[in-house]
């Protein structure tokens, strides 16, 4: 075990992220990761679905604690559902006031626009 996580390469930041751009590296990276074992599942014929499912449910929860249920849930939709893989074609964002019954759709082309949206939205509920 001496040799555990020596070939881990951690980047050492000079300047701390805000929270803002913490959360969009989050998101760019989760996407990422997504969008690569979807890429091997679909294109090449290797699940690794039953491996990464651990780590899904890892982030998946720490969004969780830190966003609540909502937000993640508009989180997971960016992550898993947003996007079509095979034809890079995006699709709409559908949510409703619950205090006017006015709805809006909006399309949110990357993690910036999702931190804006979820600060929209709650914003609204206030």
């Amino acid at each position: 075990m001496k040799d555990f996580g020596k070939k881990l390469n951690l980047k050492k930041r000079i300047n701390p992220l805000n929270e803002k751009d913490l959360f969009c590296e989050i998101i760019d990276l989760y996407e990422s990761v997504a969008i690569r074992g979807t890429t091997l599942d679909e294109g090449i014929g290797i699940n690794l679905i039953n491996y990464d499912e651990d780590f899904y449910i890892i982030i998946e929860n720490l969004l969780f604690l830190k966003y609540g249920d909502w937000k993640t849930e508009i989180i997971n939709w960016y992550i898993w559902e947003r996007k079509d893989i095979i034809t890079g074609e995006i699709g709409v964002l559908e949510w409703t006031n619950e205090d006017t019954d006015q709805t809006k759709e909006v399309i949110i082309k990357c993690a910036e626009d999702l931190w804006d949206v979820l600060n929209d939205i709650e914003n609204q509920e206030e």
